[in-house]
């Protein structure tokens, strides 16, 4: 057992990690703590294994691991069933990290004040467009513009610390959830089942990471792709989780489906490959998915007891 295990998922290059692996070692040098890290590359075959031996890793203990299931949240169980920290923090794969991070994230569960902590993220200046609103930088992980600076209701996945103890109450991560799958979603959820608990979500806002997304996810069609998977997360969660049905769902479908291609023939849309969206379009389009996706979802049995702690059937986090 140590003090901390940060575990980072990845289906990325070895171009895109390394910068960030680099910033985790500067971010955590000369910390008194106990500290592994979990390298974890999912359903990909790249250099990393051969990263993790490099000497950036070495300095700051990382473990290679290899999750071949396609999805996150697999990889991130698969990290669990690993790890050796007392408290759990995870974060992503294109990220850079200030002085003081780890000590910042995790002083409130270390000194029992509390089980969970969301930290903040923050897009890089490079990445900020004037076509941006709240709607997209929170799409794009800006915590800021969607979470409580006192009480934050969830945590973003790209930086968030949990108590060991959580997964043995909650399980793992939904495997149904998470990039790979659907646009997030797993994060929420484990936030959700966290309050359920009876337990406090403290916010640690000034231990802010720079988020340093591919700025391919700025063009018009990768908001499209994003906004649908992130239908598909609501109608999952909605039937599963919450036990809300959408009334009328094909009439509904049908009408929002009008009023997008109605509104799309009035007013002018980027190409493909130009950068931005409309707030509008965004939201119709997620409308569209979530609608669609939950009349599958509706035939299947319930993953859950209504907002409940563990998905049914559940495997242990940890193998012991």
């Amino acid at each position: 057992m140590c003090d901390l295990t940060i575990i980072l998922a990845t289906a990325s290059s070895e171009a895109v990690v390394a910068p960030t692996l680099a910033s985790l070692r500067e971010a955590v040098s000369g910390s008194a703590l106990s500290i592994e890290v979990l390298l974890v590359e999912n359903a990909t075959s790249s250099s990393l294994g051969k990263l993790a031996l490099g000497p950036v890793c070495a300095s700051v203990g990382v473990r290679y691991l290899h999750e071949a299931t396609p999805g996150k949240s697999h990889a991130l169980n698969c990290a669990l069933r690993q790890a050796r920290g007392r408290v759990l923090v995870f974060t992503d794969d294109d990220l850079r990290f200030p002085t003081g991070w780890l000590e910042r994230m995790t002083a409130p569960i270390r000194n029992g004040s509390a089980m969970a902590v969301a930290g903040g993220v923050r897009l890089a200046p490079h990445l900020l467009r004037p076509w941006m609103n709240c709607t997209h930088r929170a799409w794009l992980a800006s915590t800021a513009d969607y979470l409580s600076p006192t009480a934050p209701s969830e945590m973003c996945g790209a930086n968030m610390a949990v108590d060991r103890r959580v997964f043995d109450r909650v399980g793992g991560f939904d495997t149904e959830l998470g990039p790979g799958v659907t646009n997030g979603g797993e994060e929420s959820l484990l936030s959700w089942q966290i309050r359920e608990c009876g337990w406090r979500i403290e916010p640690a806002f000034d231990a802010e990471v720079e988020h340093h997304l591919n700025p391919d996810r700025l063009k018009y069609k990768h908001w499209l792709k994003a906004a649908t998977l992130k239908g598909w997360s609501r109608a999952y969660l909605r039937h599963h989780w919450f036990h809300e049905p959408i009334d009328h769902p094909r009439k509904t479908l049908m009408v929002l489906r009008t009023k997008l291609l109605v509104r799309r023939r009035i007013t002018a849309r980027p190409g493909p490959d130009e950068e931005g969206i409309a707030p509008w379009e965004l939201s119709y389009v997620e409308e569209i998915a979530a609608c669609s996706r939950y009349m599958r979802e509706r035939e299947r049995p319930r993953n859950y007891a209504r907002r409940g702690i563990q998905k049914l059937g559940a495997v242990p986090a940890f193998a012991s």
